[in-house]
């Protein structure tokens, strides 16, 4: 970021994002890289920024740089190496009296320094104070002012348990915000406690309020300091001057810091990464270490103005000839075992570029060699083509490359070592650039060869100047795409644009890449309306309506069409707003004492009505909320007993509806709620029923039906949540469960499982009433299973609240509006609507070799589909025959039309198209007697005339015998004792000549039997690629990788594709795994709670494309892609066909649907070293 070099992440929050860093000259910092702001907020945080370099360094991070410019804005303080204190307590107890006092001097001491310099911290609480060795730093200072103004929710920014009663009124507050803050930091120290320790934010709100926290625990004088801290009234607060002098006697900051270094040092911080490596460096023996800046380098691919950047390598790259085996060996396993280097498959990179930063040697070691790092990079990379390629002459570097590359070998090298490839390589490019110096002399003499090479030259120009942009091209195409990746969850929109245009530059593996997670991201938008700002904001019930409000002004927005409706002025400061559930009705309360009423449109106020709101009590925040349809506006207040009164008004007549009163900690309007047709009104009671139920047209009380069986009243939180269609509803319960129940009978039907506890989210139901959703959390509610079947992680910047994630009206989508003031909108489609399921339950799918048919047993029958259209073509059922036996096992013909299917030791032949009387004819395989822990694969020969079964006996000998189908009889039949007792299977190679009977057989002639190439145990292959030329293993779930052999030889071809454990059910293992026709990509099946998940992998690079495909819930059965490769297919056990796309072309079709391709603009701002395409 910037100059500076991530290496991890120290912490997140509703701001930014915090990371470890380190600088040009290796310093080791922390990087705070902040959410998405508009060009007005940029002022607003350079303002900040000069005043936080005003703060004196007492007991506070320096800043050490800012760049508010670029589209990601970031600021640089000083690394502190220690926890923070939430950890530190947690971890080991409160604070004795003597850490306690030098705990409380030095945030004093910071808060002095912080508001000397004019600013206000507004966020001090335990994980913004860092444990450094020299004693406490406050971190994190400033920002939370700025960010005050593009707040969108009713609660200010800040965290709630050390916020005062003035940041819950609304109001910005002076230096007294941190005086309250330190009082009651000071308090968790000594007791491991928060002062305020409610579990939602109504209950922090009424304990802020009311509570006074018992500081007798605390020593004197801080027992009076922190009391004195924690006044509900601003003025009845000490100044942070006045703490400081009441602690330490003095105010001269440089002389008190003096006292706060901590008696004992603080155990040992995360080592750097540049320690981790200098310890590595100095316990290996001499000759190790002398390798260790050869293999290092090796690692590094050098960028413009050092900016440098990873490369990966095998470990064949390694082997120079000169660096003994064994040394290099050590080294890479000691810095792997570090975790300083990573590996995937079978090559390796560091496992972050920071180190070339971090470490002094290695930093040491690239500014030496940096001149050749490119030259080097260049023969390495043409090296590895020539090699692979069989050598070929016009692989060789010619002219100014081979000559600066023999330069740079000869004279240029410090530390770089060639490796024996690389030496062979730049040896035959001398070798024929002195044969070709020779030729060229003696065709200098014939004139009209002088101008056939003169021609030849022309052409050989325009090559290389093809060559060049097409270079260019694919270098800008992965830099793009990773821009796209980059920005994909923060910008959606303008990430999709960018992938699309990666993929038109040039169609990289990136660029592939970066299309595939563009496609199958759950982020769908993320959106910061134009001239938004607003202190307060809510949303409708789907989302479609946002309303905005900041000072005295509230505006309306489509959020569909991102373009503002209406606005009205308040005559007064607003306070706080809500929307009815349906969009049509408005309410503001304003510092004047009132509420009033709008028609969203039009933004009209409805009938001049204004509705009377309390002052506030010390501390506490009036509130109102409205009916889903605008009908009733609720009104709390509270009184100096701090009785709270709930009031129901009419927003038409502005009749008073009802009066409600508790006292204590009951929330009447927060727990209060009505059903979508505002004909019963629920409020909390305190008592045994926990709620009344209240017919708003009567006036009279309703049956409750809570508690109900498995609920108790004290254990409910919050409202009761009613579906659209006020059938059922739900409560959240103690224990992290939502509750659905029948609203009429009183009976629970589901128990959801996985809430979070505590919570200020609320509870949504979908549209349809299908669905629930909290804080990105969601569940089905019609059905028994009670884990989500979604989850998905947001924070309360991203998702605040009181706009937090609801469905949108067709229910594919969640929405809602984060404290940075952004829109975001996430796809859950493939959750909310999934492919219909199928009549049946399936433990097992078959695909045809041509990847046309999909054949699905259960119980008494077998689906027959088409993976083409995507329908059912028939259903074929059996008996159980003679023997009484079930299917154990189905396979289909290349074309889809037969079925061979085993029951015991019997195969039945069966034609697919008839739906009565299938079986064409019975083969008795294998002689009952024998068939005790027996194994049998089959297959059918290409032209599906033949069948090939082999069967494992536990006598252990291995039996291949091919049947002609037509006649219903025995060909040939191979058989060994191979000293083996395990699963087989059975190939028809493509051209069906031969079959493949792995592991033991081997590749065997059709149909004479002939054993061409012998089998071995490690040949587990499970099918064959397209042009029959190679085979693979594929991955399970005691096999995390996929294998590829030579199907000729059978032998392995090259290195295996780590792709971690597949997860499917026991009879389905090998059909986890699916190549494409073109054997290009790869899909593997993998459990992702709460569902499945697909990856699909590049063979070529040997990494995953994009991410990983969701959407099924149950195990997937069989995995495929279609005939031509461009999507890849997954049915799950309730035979459900979930289909996603995979090919560019499509993929770039249905981004360009869904956001368009970049303008000029963006072309010219994104990709500035390329001439504008159009992309869409």
């Amino acid at each position: 970021m910037g100059t500076f070099y991530l290496d991890g992440r120290l912490g997140a929050g509703g701001q930014g994002v915090v990371y470890e860093a380190y600088g040009a000259d290796g310093e080791r910092v922390a990087v705070k890289a902040l959410h998405r702001v508009e060009d007005g907020d940029r002022d607003r945080f350079r303002k900040e920024v000069q005043a936080w370099r005003r703060v004196a360094p007492f007991c506070t991070a320096r800043m050490l740089h800012a760049d508010l410019d670029g589209s990601v804005p970031f600021v640089v303080s000083e690394y502190v190496a220690g926890p923070d204190l939430r950890h530190a307590v947690c971890a080991d107890e409160p604070y004795g009296p003597e850490e306690l006092r030098r705990l409380a001097i030095g945030v004093a001491t910071a808060l002095v320094a912080i508001h000397r310099a004019g600013v206000v911290h507004r966020d001090l609480k335990p994980e913004n104070i860092l444990l450094g060795p020299d004693g406490p730093r406050v971190i994190d200072f400033g920002i939370a002012r700025i960010m005050e103004g593009t707040a969108t929710a009713g609660l200010p920014m800040g965290t709630l348990r050390y916020m005062p009663p003035e940041r819950y009124r609304g109001e910005n507050g002076d230096a007294k915000v941190d005086v309250w803050g330190w009082g009651a930091v000071v308090f968790f120290a000594a007791t491991g406690r928060h002062a305020f320790d409610g579990d939602t934010a109504g209950a922090l709100t009424y304990q802020v309020a009311t509570h006074e926290p018992d500081t007798s625990v605390l020593p004197q004088p801080l027992r009076s300091l922190v009391s004195a801290a924690l006044s509900k009234t601003p003025a009845d607060r000490p100044t942070s001057e006045q703490l400081l002098l009441s602690l330490v006697g003095r105010s001269d900051l440089a002389d008190v810091v003096k006292e706060i270094a901590p008696a004992t040092p603080l155990g040992p911080d995360e080592p750097s990464r540049s320690e981790v490596a200098e310890d590595v460096f100095r316990c290996l023996d001499s000759g190790a270490q002398e390798a260790v800046s050869q293999v290092l380098l090796r690692l590094v691919a050098p960028g413009e103005r050092a900016a440098d950047t990873l490369r990966s390598a095998r470990r064949a790259e390694f082997a120079d000839g000169q660096s003994p085996d064994q040394a290099v060996e050590q080294v890479l396993g000691a810095f792997t075992e570090a975790g300083i280097l990573v590996w995937e498959g079978e090559s390796v990179t560091l496992a972050s570029a920071a180190l070339i930063r971090a470490w002094p040697r290695l930093r040491d070691w690239v500014e030496a060699e940096r001149p050749g790092l490119g030259v080097h990079q260049r023969v390495a990379e043409a090296a590895q083509v020539w090699d692979g390629n069989g050598r070929k002459n016009s692989d060789l570097f010619q002219g100014t490359a081979l000559e600066r590359a023999r330069v740079w070998a000869a004279t240029g090298r410090r530390h770089l070592t060639l490796n024996r490839t690389e030496r062979d390589f730049l040896d035959a490019g001398s070798g024929l650039a002195l044969r070709r110096g020779r030729l060229r002399v003696l065709l200098s003499t014939v004139l009209a060869v002088l101008l056939v090479l003169a021609i030849g030259a022309a052409t050989v120009a325009f090559d290389q100047r093809q060559t060049v942009v097409t270079q260019r091209d694919r270098a800008v195409s992965a830099q793009v795409a990773g821009t796209a990746q980059a920005v994909r969850r923060t910008d959606p929109q303008l990430a999709r644009r960018l992938a699309v245009a990666s993929a038109r530059l040039a169609g990289t593996p990136e660029s592939w890449s970066a299309l595939m997670a563009l496609h199958n991201q759950w982020e769908d938008d993320a959106v910061k309306l134009p001239g938004f700002v607003a202190t307060n904001s809510d949303l409708d019930s789907t989302g479609q309506t946002l309303m905005a409000a900041a000072d005295a002004r509230v505006e309306f927005w489509n959020v569909e069409t991102r373009r503002k409706t209406g606005s009205y002025t308040a005559p007064a400061r607003i306070q706080r707003v809500d929307l009815s559930d349906d969009g049509k009705t408005a309410a503001v309360s304003t510092e004047d004492g009132y509420t009033r009423v709008l028609d969203v449109a039009g933004a009209r106020l409805r009938d001049a009505h204004t509705f009377p709101t309390a002052k506030e009590a010390s501390g506490y925040w009036p509130g109102m909320k409205l009916s889903p349809l605008g009908t009733y506006l609720m009104v709390e207040t509270l009184d100096a007993d701090l009785k709270s009164t709930l009031t129901v008004w009419d927003t038409r007549t502005a009749e008073r509806k009802l009066t409600l009163s508790a006292s204590g900690p009951v929330f009447l309007l927060m727990d209060s709620s009505f059903s979508p047709d505002e004909a019963v009104l629920s409020v909390p009671d305190g008592k045994e029923h926990r709620f009344t139920w209240i017919d708003t047209r009567t006036k009279k009380e309703l049956p409750v039906p809570i508690p109900y069986e498995g609920v108790k009243a004290e254990d409910v939180r919050g409202p009761v949540v009613f579906s659209p269609d006020g059938k059922s509803a739900a409560v959240t319960v103690k224990g992290g469960v939502i509750s659905v129940f029948d609203r009429v009978r009183g009976w629970a039907g589901i128990e959801l499982k996985g809430a979070e506890e505590p919570t200020d989210y609320p509870v949504h139901f979908s549209p349809d009433g299908k669905y629930v959703v909290q804080n990105a959390v969601v569940w089905e509610s019609t059905l028994s299973a009670s884990a989500p079947v979604m989850r998905y992680q947001t924070t309360q910047g991203e998702c605040y609240p009181l706009t937090a994630l609801r469905f949108t009206a067709d229910g594919s989508k969640l929405r809602c509006v984060g404290t940075d003031g952004v829109l975001r909108t996430l796809d859950v489609s493939a959750f909310t609507r999934p492919p219909a399921e199928t009549d049946g339950y399936f433990q097992e799918g078959v695909v045809s070799a041509d990847r046309r048919t999909l054949a699905l047993p259960h119980n008494d029958s077998i689906d027959i589909w088409s993976l083409v259209s995507r329908t059912k073509r028939a259903t074929v059922r059996w008996d159980s025959g003679p023997s009484g036996d079930s299917m154990a096992k189905v396979e289909l013909s290349r074309d889809g039309r037969l079925a061979a299917v085993l029951k015991g030791t019997t195969i039945e032949i069966w034609d697919t198209a008839r739906d009565k009387e299938p079986i064409l004819g019975r083969l008795l395989v294998l002689d009952p007697e024998r068939s005790d822990r027996a194994s049998i694969s089959f297959a059918f020969s290409p032209d599906g005339k033949s069948l090939a079964v082999q069967a494992v006996t536990k006598d252990e000998v291995n039996t291949l015998t091919f049947w002609d189908l037509t006649t219903m009889r025995r060909i040939r039949e191979v058989s060994a004792n191979l000293g083996y007792l395990g699963e087989g299977t059975v190939i028809f190679q493509s051209d069906g000549a031969s079959v493949i009977a792995a592991p033991m057989l081997g590749r065997v002639a059709f149909p004479s039997g002939e054993v061409i190439t012998k089998g071995s145990r490690s040949l587990e292959v499970n099918s064959l690629s397209d042009d029959g030329t190679t085979l693979y293993t594929h991955a399970r779930d005691d096999r995390a990788y996929i294998r590829l052999w030579d199907a000729r030889t059978l032998q392995p071809v090259g290195q295996d594709l780590t792709t971690g454990p597949v997860s499917l059910p026991p009879f389905a293992q090998e059909r986890g795994t699916a190549i494409s026709p073109d054997g290009r990509l790869f899909a593997t099946v993998h459990e992702s709670p709460p569902g499945y998940q697909i990856k699909v992998w590049d063979s070529r690079t040997r990494t995953q494309l994009g991410v990983p495909l969701t959407g099924p819930l149950k195990e997937i059965v069989v995995l495929a892609f279609t005939p031509d490769g461009s999507a890849v297919t997954a049915v799950d056990q309730n035979g459900r066909l979930f289909t996603y796309a995979v090919a560019p072309t499509q993929l770039i079709k249905d981004l360009c649907a869904r956001s368009g391709g970049l303008t000029e603009q963006e072309w010219k701002t994104q990709i500035p070293d390329v001439p504008y395409r159009k992309t869409c």
